[in-house]
C-alpha cells in the first residue's frame, strides 16, 4: 500500500513539474519581484509598482511569488493559429475560435501566476483583477478570477496559473491591480504594463 502511495505521489509531482515547464513563462516564475523592478515579458515591460515583500532581503529567493504579464490580441491570434496547425483543425473550427477570441479578448489577455505556502491561499477564488488606464484614475475593467484549485507544491509552495481574457479594449501603458480578499487592503499588488523602449 505504501509503495503504491509513493508511486502516486511521484507521478503527481512529475505531472505538476510538466505543467510548470510547459505552461508557465519562466519570467513569471523567476524570483520574487522587488518593488520598481521591471521585466520584459511577451514584448512588454512589466514593472511591479508595489506589493507584499518579505521583511528581510535574505528571504527574497524563497518568498512566494505574485506575477502578471500581458498578451495583446494579435499575439493571442498568432498562438491560436499555431495551435490549429499543430492539432490539424479544420478551417471552419479555426474561424469559429478566431471569432470567439475577437469577441472575448478585445483587450488581449492577462497572465497571472502566484505561489503561496498555504494551499487555500493559492486558490484563485480569493483574487480579482482591476485594470486602470495610463493616468491611473479610471477603472477600465474589473474581474473576479474565480475558483481554481492550486497545483501541488513546487519550490515556493502551492502554485496557480491562469490566463484572463480582457473583453474591453485597453491601450498601453496601463496598470494591473491584483487584489487578495484575505488581506482586506484596497490594493495588494500593482503592476505597470508598458511597451519596450526601442533602441536605435
Amino acid at each position: 500500500m505504501k509503495f503504491h502511495l509513493t508511486i502516486l505521489i511521484i507521478i503527481l509531482n512529475i505531472f505538476s513539474l510538466s505543467i510548470n515547464a510547459q505552461e508557465i513563462n519562466p519570467k513569471l516564475a523567476y524570483k520574487t519581484w522587488l518593488e520598481k523592478e521591471t521585466r520584459e515579458i511577451n514584448g512588454y515591460m512589466v514593472t511591479k509598482v508595489f506589493g507584499v515583500l518579505p521583511h528581510t532581503p535574505s528571504a527574497y529567493n524563497y518568498m512566494p511569488l505574485t506575477a502578471v504579464a500581458y498578451i495583446n490580441p494579435d499575439q493571442l491570434k498568432e498562438e491560436l493559429i499555431a495551435k490549429s496547425k499543430e492539432e490539424g483543425w479544420e478551417q471552419a473550427e479555426l474561424d469559429k475560435k478566431l471569432a470567439e477570441l475577437k469577441t472575448n479578448s478585445k483587450g488581449g489577455a492577462i497572465e497571472v501566476y502566484i505561489s503561496r505556502y498555504d494551499e487555500n491561499n493559492a486558490n484563485f477564488r480569493w483574487f480579482f483583477l482591476i485594470i486602470r488606464g495610463e493616468n491611473d484614475d479610471e477603472k477600465l475593467w474589473e474581474h473576479e478570477i474565480g475558483y481554481q484549485a492550486p497545483q501541488n507544491p513546487y519550490e515556493r509552495g502551492w502554485w496557480n496559473y491562469t490566463t484572463v481574457y480582457v473583453p474591453v479594449e485597453v491601450e498601453v501603458p496601463f496598470y494591473i491591480y491584483l487584489n487578495d480578499k484575505h488581506r482586506g487592503y484596497l490594493s495588494d499588488f500593482k503592476f505597470l504594463i508598458e511597451k519596450p523602449i526601442v533602441k536605435n
